[in-house]
C-alpha cells in the first residue's frame, strides 16, 4: 500500500495520537488503527469518525479509508477467486472419479460415487462465487 499522505496533512493542531519518530511511522500508525477497525466489521463513515477523532484532518481520513476498502476489496476478491478454484478442482475430480468408474462398471460391475468430492467442491465453489459478487 502506497502512502502518499504526509504528517502534516494527516495530524490537525489538536492531534491526540502520540507522533513517532518519523512521519513515515505516524501515517502507519494510522492505516494500523484504520484497519483494525475495518476488520472489525465498522463502515466508513465509522471509522472516519474515528481517524478524525484521533486528530487527523477530514480529507486525510478519508483518503485513508477509501485507500484500505480497495486494498480489502482486493483481498476479498482473491480469496474468492482461490475459493473458487479450489472447489472448482474438488467438484471436477469428484465428477472425474464417478465418470470413469462408472464407465468403467457398464459391464455389470460396481462404481464408486464419489459424494463427498462433489458436495466439498460445490459448496467451495458456490462459496467463493457468493463472496466475489458481494460488496
Amino acid at each position: 500500500m502506497e502512502n502518499t499522505l504526509t504528517q502534516q496533512s494527516i495530524i490537525s493542531e489538536e492531534a491526540t495520537l502520540p507522533t513517532g519518530p518519523n512521519e513515515q511511522q505516524a501515517l502507519q500508525a494510522m492505516y494500523n488503527f484504520a484497519a483494525q477497525h475495518m476488520a472489525a466489521g465498522k463502515n466508513n463513515l465509522q471509522i472516519h469518525g474515528l481517524l478524525v477523532e484521533q486528530g487527523m484532518s477530514s480529507a486525510a481520513a478519508e483518503e485513508v479509508v477509501t485507500e484500505l476498502r480497495m486494498e480489502f476489496h482486493a483481498i476479498r476478491q482473491a480469496e474468492a477467486r482461490k475459493d473458487m478454484l479450489h472447489g472448482g478442482l474438488w467438484l471436477g475430480g469428484g465428477l472425474l472419479v464417478t465418470i470413469i468408474t462408472y464407465s468403467l462398471a457398464s459391464d455389470g460391475g460396481s462404481y464408486v460415487m464419489t459424494w463427498g468430492a462433489i458436495i466439498f467442491g460445490g459448496y467451495q465453489f458456490l462459496k467463493g462465487l457468493v463472496k466475489s459478487v458481494s460488496k
